[in-house]
């Protein structure tokens, strides 16, 4: 097994204890520069450290000790990697102009906001590739709320940052893009905390990977976000192309933003993610767009962005106006189509852009309506996508996509693809959340010109000028509103399910292969009736789950998934011997999908989103296997106690079960010593043991100094009483202290399992080393050495011991694991999951049909003149009743 790594749920825990020293009555984005600041220079700090290593073997054979400091100071030794000037090494101490000695930052107790400015500035100074990144955004000295943070917070901060297990180098981590992984979690737990403020710097990562995979961004390609935020955009791009099994460091990455602490953040962004081929300027880019290409607006392969919303803008500010056909008015927030047209500008002749846009830039008139007409006239709006409301942060509006192609296919010149997703999401409970069939979906329909009918429609400019006035409304070509209910007044009357409604539901029916008759019986004419065992609603359910076609059906989902399985297995048993990602992910994907469609419950979109959710689920697992190998971090306990540990857990679970049949007893005990007591609980008040035992005591001290039969045998029947609670308090005290010692061994024998004794026997062995020379610098003819002497030889004895527990579990747990059985629980595990994925799809089906039928119950289960015959039934009673007391003539 390979030597232990940092893993991603380690680092995000890190992380997030990081945010929970400062947090309290700051907002989380109020100091989300500070963690991200933190993590940064820590991160420069520790890979500086291990260049500085590697350096240092370099010029091994200087003997000048100045020669040497100067080349170790000369930037020019350290390549692409970034340079820490001294007062911003973590581990290092420095001399100031004064010749004093300054503490490493890791050190630093007093004014530590103000030196960890100078720190951030003095390596911004360093290295021209963060010119304006740090110093201008990260302010440590910060105001926030009404007092400066304290140097304790600081000091605990860095206390935190100096855990000598996160020394923050790629060699330290399970996989090399461990460290961006946890700083796009910690962004988007920033975003979710700001709540609207959020949507600035962050777009939900679904929706990212929607507009990535409609423009399908290839190596070789030119990429653009004008409103970068924390650079989303480009990072997905990044990971896309890597995906497709193509050089992802292959790509130029560009973006502009003109919130500065954002900018800050997307450059770290970028550089944490390993990214080096990425330009990301500051500024307002519909003002004054910086990036440029001899002195013109640069043109891109692919342009992505989620620009703000609804915003004024100033025309007198404007450089390069000639990027815009029309101009929007400046006020009013209007100003989204003006993004549009920089973007189109920025399109090389065969570019691709994928924005997202509000709604009433489709519909609206004036200036808006004007650029519509030039969009159309020039054949560049290649798709129009209508999403989901509420996707976005602080803001429940709906959204759409567009999407522009400067070189649309001959067969879709003069068309555009209207696409109405608005309706196929996952409800959340501050958001809601593109699922991956419905990305899927999109893609497929978009990529292949899919007409479906309330979903999809190509549609000419024909029509879109000569029936619509260039009015772009989704709805208006895309109506998703669903079909009336159809309802059967007959029915309702004198009761009876149409038939004509239970033969529309046949197909969803057929999928399960559920037969009618399962559920419904004859009745009266084009008729049917629920069968007799449905008395209820809840019947439903019952009936359908127990029915052996379904159950079938679902069973031959599993043997799909095992037959496919076989192969996948052996795919991911070779990932680490050379096969790529990539084509394991296209093989798999393919394999499953095709499997899952032949038995007819979930469509390709669905089967598709059984894998995607899976693969997110394990993606980051799977690099982990390509870079580190099957390492034990990837199996969870539950895994290792299943396969090696089970009668361990089975002792536990025992002294578990005797503790709670004697908490069982005690309470008994309790009640019985309350009762001869005649102890009465004032209100509120609960009985506990040593409330109890109390009563007794007291109850007993009375009764010591007085005399007669019926006092001893008082005082016996409350000793009695205390006693037995005493003896199931010590019986579950006992219990407690086994389960103690058995989970401490069981936690002992799963860390040797994963690790080895090599680390605790070399702990221990040197501490043998230290008492035997202690031991042999003492004379055992002293007195006082003699004494000294007889401890050591105990300590001494006690190692020993534990020296040879350790080598006795190793010996009855048969050894570290190997990396066959990590493989194999590995294996288990990624198979477990896809399973769980299929559990979650099959029963979101299972529970669509149980619907389709509940609805019908409640439609047409009691008709009206069950109703009118029951209200009559209780009319008759109701006047038996007021009859008989007179109230009725």
């Amino acid at each position: 097994m390979t030597a232990n790594k940092i893993t991603l749920s380690q680092l995000e825990n890190f992380l997030m204890g990081a945010a929970d020293i400062l947090r309290g009555k700051m907002d989380a984005s109020e100091f989300k520069e500070f963690i991200f600041g933190m993590l940064f220079i820590k991160r420069l700090s520790d890979e500086f450290d291990r260049k500085r290593n590697e350096v240092k073997k370099i010029y091994a054979h200087i003997d000048d000790p100045i020669l040497l400091a100067e080349l170790l100071e000369d930037k020019t030794s350290y390549g692409e990697t970034f340079f820490v000037p001294p007062r911003a090494r973590w581990h290092e101490a420095w001399l100031d102009e004064d010749g004093n000695q300054v503490p490493p930052l890791k050190h630093l107790k007093q004014d530590i906001g103000n030196m960890l400015n100078k720190a951030i500035a003095s390596v911004e100074d360093a290295n021209d590739a963060l010119a304006g990144v740090l110093k201008n955004n990260i302010e440590f000295n910060a105001t926030k709320g009404k007092t400066k943070i304290a140097d304790q917070k600081w000091k605990d901060l860095l206390d935190h940052f100096n855990q000598p297990n996160f020394v923050l180098v790629n060699d330290n981590f399970e996989f090399p893009d461990l460290l961006g992984a946890a700083y796009e979690y910690l962004i988007k737990y920033f975003a979710d905390s700001a709540g609207k403020k959020g949507g600035e710097f962050y777009t939900p990562s679904e929706v990212v990977r929607l507009l990535v995979q409609l423009l399908k961004p290839e190596a070789g390609n030119t990429i653009y976000d004008p409103t970068v935020g924390s650079g989303g955009f480009l990072i997905q791009s990044h990971q896309y192309v890597e995906e497709q099994g193509q050089d992802q460091n292959n790509l130029a990455l560009y973006g502009q933003d003109s919130n500065g602490t954002v900018w800050s953040i997307c450059n770290m962004n970028m550089i944490l993610h390993n990214i080096s081929r990425f330009t990301i300027e500051n500024g307002d880019t519909l003002e004054d767009p910086q990036i440029l290409e001899n002195g013109q607006i640069r043109k891109f392969d692919r342009v992505l962005a989620n620009p703000p919303f609804s915003q004024n803008y100033s025309r007198a500010n404007l450089k390069f106006s000639n990027r815009f056909r029309e101009f929007c008015p400046e006020t009013g927030k209007k100003a989204d189509l003006m993004f549009v047209q920089h973007m189109i500008a920025s399109l090389k002749p065969d570019g691709h852009m994928a924005t997202i846009m509000p709604h009433g830039v489709l519909f609206r008139g004036g200036k808006e309506k004007l650029i519509r007409e030039i969009l159309i006239a020039d054949d560049v709006i290649e798709a129009i996508i209508s999403l989901p409301s509420g996707l976005f942060y602080g803001t429940g509006i709906p959204a759409c996509v567009l999407v522009v192609n400067k070189s649309k296919p001959d067969e879709f010149r003069d068309k555009i693809l209207f696409v109405n997703a608005d309706r196929e999401f996952a409800e959340g409970k501050a958001q809601n959340k593109l699922r991956p069939e419905d990305i899927e979906k999109i893609d497929f329909v978009f990529s292949h010109k899919k007409e479906y009918p309330k979903y999809s429609r190509l549609v000419s400019k024909q029509e879109i000028v000569e029936q619509h006035d260039y009015n772009l409304n989704i709805r208006r070509y895309v109506d998703n509103t669903p079909e009336p209910e159809p309802e059967d007044v007959t029915a309702h009357l004198i009761g009876g399910i149409p038939q004509s409604e239970i033969a529309a539901q046949a197909v969803d029916f057929a999928r399960f292969k559920v037969e009618s008759q399962t559920l419904f019986c004859p009745s009266r004419s084009g008729c049917l009736a629920f069968v007799a065992e449905i008395t209820a609603k809840s019947a439903i359910k019952t009936m359908l789950e127990a029915d052996a076609n379904l159950q079938n059906t679902i069973a031959q989902h599993y043997d799909a998934l095992e037959n496919w399985w076989q192969v996948a297995r052996d795919d991911f048993a070779q990932l680490g011997e050379g096969k790529k990602m990539p084509e394991v992910r296209r093989e798999l994907l393919t394999g499953l999908r095709s499997k899952l469609i032949g038995l007819g419950v979930l469509d390709e979109f669905q089967a598709a989103g059984v894998f995607v959710n899976w693969w997110q689920q394990i993606r980051y697992d799977l690099k982990t296997i390509v870079n580190t190998g099957w390492h034990h971090t990837l199996i969870p306990d539950e895994y290792l106690i299943g396969a090696f540990f089970q009668e361990d857990v089975r002792a536990i679970e025992d002294l578990e079960g005797q503790i709670s049949a004697a908490q069982g007893e005690l309470s008994e005990a309790i009640e019985t010593a309350q009762e001869v007591a005649s102890y009465e609980l004032e209100e509120d008040e609960t009985v506990t043991a040593t409330s109890i035992k109390k009563v007794l005591k007291d109850l007993m001290d009375d009764l010591k100094n007085v005399s007669g039969v019926s006092a001893a045998r008082e005082l016996a029947k409350y000793k009695r009483e205390f006693e037995a609670i005493g003896n199931f308090e010590k019986r579950i005290k006992d219990l407690k202290a086994d389960v103690r010692v058995k989970q401490a061994e069981l936690d002992l024998k799963l860390r040797l399992k994963r690790v080895g004794g090599e680390e605790f026997q070399a702990e221990t062995r040197l501490l043998i080393q230290q008492v035997t020379a202690q031991m042999a610098a003492l004379n055992p003819n002293d007195k006082k050495d003699k004494t000294k002497l007889a401890a050591l030889t105990k300590d001494r004895e006690a190692l020993e011991m534990r020296l040879r527990r350790i080598d006795g579990l190793l010996a009855a747990i048969g050894g570290q694991l190997t990396t066959e059985e990590a493989k194999g629980l590995i294996l288990q595990k990624l198979y477990d999951w896809v399973r769980e994925q299929l559990t979650r799809y099959l029963n979101r089906a299972k529970r669509s049909l149980i619907a389709l039928v509940e609805k019908l119950w409640d439609k047409y289960a009691v008709s009206s003149r069950e109703l009118e015959a029951e209200r009559e039934e209780t009319l008759a009673e109701l006047n038996e009743f007021l009859s008989k007391l007179g109230y009725l003539a």
